[in-house]
């Protein structure tokens, strides 16, 4: 097995013409909304495209709010945060994840997660 692979990428294509498969790879990067800029600049750079999604974590915060004549007690989501979502070829990755990891060194706030995850086919509609 080649170094640069992992064990789970599928190296040929089978039949179908319209399924693009081998070493897809779906990224997902949780940002502070600060942040997002940043990311789809260096997405941009190595020609990515990407969607954006709006998503809430609970963090480390465990605050609870009373309301209400019964005094129920409601979970208080303390951080606001982005999801950036893209796919790419594994050969660019290594050069991605280098990337981000410099913003982590020019920023005081850490993107402190980066999903990947394979893409056993994508079928183009």
């Amino acid at each position: 097995m080649n170094e640069n692979t992992l064990p789970f990428e599928i190296s040929k294509s089978e039949g179908n013409e319209k399924k693009v498969l081998s070493g897809l790879k779906k990224i997902e990067i949780y940002v502070s909304p600060g942040q997002v800029n940043d990311v789809i600049l260096v997405l941009d750079e190595l020609k990515l495209e990407a969607t954006l999604y709006n998503s809430q974590g609970l963090g480390k915060s465990k605050q609870t709010l009373r309301a209400g004549k019964s005094g129920g007690q409601n979970r208080i989501i303390p951080s606001d945060r982005k999801t950036v979502v893209t796919i790419a070829e594994a050969s660019v990755l290594e050069d991605l994840v280098e990337k981000i990891k410099h913003l982590n060194d020019k920023s005081d706030r850490k993107i402190g997660v980066l999903s990947i995850q394979p893409v056993d086919a994508l079928v183009h509609l």
